[in-house]
C-alpha cells in the first residue's frame, strides 16, 4: 500500500517478458493505460516469475483482489491481451499461476477486470442524478448530448448514449452532435431485452438480432472505438436460435431475481451466467444488473443481493461492471409538496414522498451500500500488505502527549491525564502508562484533520475503573470524507466492549465482549473511506466488512475517556497508542 492513503487503480498494469529460450526474465516499467484514471497510484503490485523444472510460476501478493493475469505474444496492440492459461491459487501469501514451458514466448500483465459502476437511466432527469451520484459512479446513462452529458463529463463520468435511430432522415446531425463526446463514452446502448421483446417467438428474435447487428455496423462506421451494449434477462436460455449479435461488446445481464430471497436470486443469475458463457467470444464482457428497487425485495434483501453481486463480480474476470436497476423510484408526490418537479423527478430533494416502490435513491441504507460499492470499484483493488514501518506516529509512556496530539474536553472540565507505574505481566517488570479519566465529561486526545483515504490506529489499554451503564468512546477513527466516510470506534456500552459507529451515528457494528477491570487488551482499528472497516482484538481479526458512511469530516484519530459518547465514567490506562497510513 502506498503512503498518503493512495491506492491501486484498475488501470495500473504490470508487465513481465517471459523468454523460454534463454530462461530469462525482464521486469519492465509499469505503465498507466486507462484514460479515465485521474491519478497515478502511489503503490504497486509486484508481478514475479520463477522457473521450475518444467514450468514457470507467475505470482503476485495475496490478498490483492480483482486482478486477472493476462498474456500476449507481442505488444503490437492492446487488443492482443487474453486471459492467461491456468487458475490463480493462494499459496504462502501469494496468488500463483503455473505457466507451462511449452507456452510461446510473450508478455504477462495484471489487470483489474472490475472497472465500472453506474445506475440504469441515471441521468434522464437533467442534472439531478449527476449531482447526487458524483463521486460514487463512473458512468451514467444519457439520452444524448447536452447540458446533462456535459455535467457528467465534468464530474468524471463516462457516458452511455442510447444509439440513434438510423431510419431518421436527420440521423447524421445526431451523429455529429455525439462525435465530440466519443472519447468520454463507455458505450452505445443498442437494445433493451430482445429476448423479452421476442416473447418466445424465434422468428421475432432473429429479426431483433439482425436489427441490432445492422445498428452496430452503422455505429462502427462513425465511432469505431466506442463499444456497444445490450441487455438480456427474460428467457434467452429458452430460445433454440439464441446467439449474441455480432459486434456487441458488453452484455448487461439482468440479475434482479424472481423473488426477494437473496439465495434464490443468486442461484438464478448464476444459472444465467453459466448458460451465457459459451456464447461469449474472447473480448466480450458482462455487466451484472442487481435489482435496486422494492419490487425485488425489502431494503435488507436488496442490500444482500448487492453484496452477493459485488462479491462475485470481484472473482469473475468476465465481469467488467456493476449496473444496478435502478436509481429513481416509481413516482414522486411533487404536487402534494407544492413543488414543480418537471419530469416528475425531485432533483436533489429527498424530502418529497415516494408513490409506489422506492429505489436506490430513496432507500437510505441501500443507497449508502451502493456508494461504498461504487467507490470500491472506482478506486480499484486495495492491497493490505506491503513493506514498511507499521506507523508514522507513535506515542508511549512515560511522557505526557506532545505535538501532534491535541487535548480536548467536552461537556465540562473534569478529567485528568497522568503517568502511573504498573507491573506489566508481559515484561515481568514495572512499566508506565498514561491514565486518563473523564469525570462527568469527555477527556480525550486527538490528531487531525487528516485528508487521508485510509488510516489505522492501534493501542494497548485496560480499564482501571468504569461505571456499569452508559457509553464512553475509547478509541476512534475516521478518514477523509467524499462526502461521507465510516466512523468506527471501540466503545464501552453498558459494561461491554463494542465496535461502534460514532459521529453522526450511535449504533453497534459488533459486540466484542464484557469489560473487566485491569485486563489488558491490544486493539488495531482500520478504516477506508469507502466504508471498509477492520478490527483486530487481542491478535485476532474479529471484524472485516462494510460500515455505514456517517462521517462528514476529514480524518481524525481520537483516544481517551469519551469523545462523542460520554455518559459513562471511565478511567483508562494506555500503555501505547500508534497511528499511521503506511501498511
Amino acid at each position: 500500500m502506498g503512503r498518503g492513503g493512495r491506492f491501486l487503480t484498475s488501470s495500473f498494469l504490470f508487465f513481465l517478458i517471459f523468454r523460454h529460450a534463454q530462461k530469462a526474465l525482464l521486469l519492465t516499467l509499469a505503465i498507466l493505460w486507462s484514460h479515465w484514471c485521474q491519478s497515478e497510484p502511489g503503490g504497486g503490485v509486484m508481478l514475479a516469475i520463477a522457473p521450475t523444472n518444467t514450468n514457470a510460476i507467475i505470482s503476485w501478493p495475496y490478498p490483492s483482489r480483482g486482478f486477472g493475469l493476462e498474456f500476449a505474444t507481442n505488444l503490437a496492440g492492446m487488443t492482443n491481451w487474453q486471459p492467461a492459461t491456468g487458475t490463480s491459487v493462494s499459496n504462502s501469501g501469494l496468488w500463483q499461476v503455473t505457466a507451462p514451458a511449452s507456452q510461446p514466448s510473450g508478455f504477462f500483465r495484471l489487470k483489474n477486470h472490475l472497472q465500472y459502476f453506474g445506475f440504469w437511466a441515471g441521468s434522464v432527469a437533467p442534472g439531478g442524478s449527476i449531482i447526487e451520484q458524483r463521486g460514487s459512479v463512473n458512468f451514467t446513462m444519457s439520452y444524448g448530448p447536452g447540458p446533462s452529458a456535459d455535467l457528467a463529463v465534468a464530474s468524471g463520468m463516462k457516458l452511455m448514449f442510447f444509439a440513434p435511430d438510423f431510419s431518421d432522415p436527420n440521423v447524421q446531425a445526431q451523429l455529429d452532435a455525439m462525435r465530440p463526446y466519443a472519447s468520454n463514452m463507455l458505450a452505445f446502448f443498442t437494445r433493451d431485452e430482445p429476448d423479452c421483446v421476442a416473447n418466445g417467438n424465434t422468428n421475432k428474435l432473429d429479426q431483433l438480432i439482425a436489427s441490432i447487428e445492422s445498428q452496430v455496423s452503422q455505429l462502427r462506421a462513425s465511432f469505431p472505438q466506442v463499444p456497444t451494449m445490450m441487455t438480456l434477462g427474460c428467457a434467452f436460455w429458452s430460445y433454440s436460435n439464441f446467439r449474441i449479435p455480432q459486434g456487441i461488446d458488453y452484455i448487461a445481464l439482468e440479475s434482479y431475481g424472481s423473488s426477494g430471497d437473496p439465495g434464490a436470486t443468486r442461484n438464478e443469475w448464476m444459472s444465467k451466467l453459466a448458460f451465457l458463457g459459451p456464447y461469449l467470444n474472447s473480448s466480450q464482457r458482462i455487466f451484472l444488473m442487481p435489482g435496486a428497487t422494492e419490487g425485488y425485495g425489502t431494503e435488507t434483501q436488496l442490500i444482500q443481493k448487492a453484496n452477493d453481486i459485488f462479491t462475485y463480480a470481484q472473482t469473475d474476470p468476465l465481469v467488467l461492471g456493476v449496473f444496478p436497476f435502478d436509481w429513481y423510484s416509481d413516482n414522486y408526490d411533487c404536487a402534494s409538496a407544492g413543488v414543480f418537479c418537471g419530469n416528475g423527478v425531485p432533483t436533489t430533494n429527498y424530502s418529497i414522498s415516494v408513490i409506489g416502490n422506492r429505489s436506490a435513491r430513496d432507500l437510505p441504507n441501500l443507497r449508502a451500500r451502493y456508494i461504498q460499492i461504487g467507490r470500491s470499484i472506482m478506486n480499484g483493488a486495495f492491497l493490505d500488505v506491503g513493506a514498511g514501518d507499521p506507523s508514522i506516529q507513535f506515542l508511549g509512556g512515560p511522557s505526557l502527549p506532545a505535538s501532534p496530539w491535541i487535548p480536548s474536553q467536552s461537556g465540562g472540565t473534569d478529567g485528568t491525564t497522568s503517568i502511573v507505574d504498573f507491573f506489566d505481566p508481559d515484561l515481568g517488570a514495572t512499566n508506565q502508562c498514561l491514565r486518563i479519566n473523564s469525570g462527568a465529561n469527555a477527556n480525550e486526545w486527538y490528531v487531525g484533520p487528516l485528508a487521508l483515504d485510509e488510516l489505522a490506529v492501534g493501542t494497548r489499554f485496560r480499564l482501571a475503573a468504569f461505571t456499569g451503564t452508559g457509553k464512553e468512546n475509547l478509541l476512534c477513527l475516521t478518514t477523509h470524507s467524499t462526502p461521507l466516510s465510516p466512523a468506527p470506534a471501540i466503545t464501552l456500552v453498558n459494561g461491554r466492549y463494542k465496535l461502534w459507529n460514532y459521529v453522526n451515528s450511535d449504533t453497534e457494528l459488533m459486540d466484542i465482549g464484557p469489560a473487566i477491570t485491569n485486563a489488558w487488551h491490544m486493539a488495531y482499528l482500520y478504516a477506508r473511506n469507502d466504508g471498509l472497516v477492520k478490527l483486530w482484538w487481542d491478535d485476532n481479526l474479529v471484524f472485516d466488512g462494510p460500515a455505514p458512511l456517517v462521517n462528514p469530516f476529514d480524518g481524525y484519530v481520537e483516544w481517551g475517556s469519551g469523545s462523542w459518547q460520554y455518559d459513562a465514567t471511565t478511567t483508562v490506562d494506555f500503555d501505547w497508542v500508534a497511528y499511521g497510513d503506511h501498511f
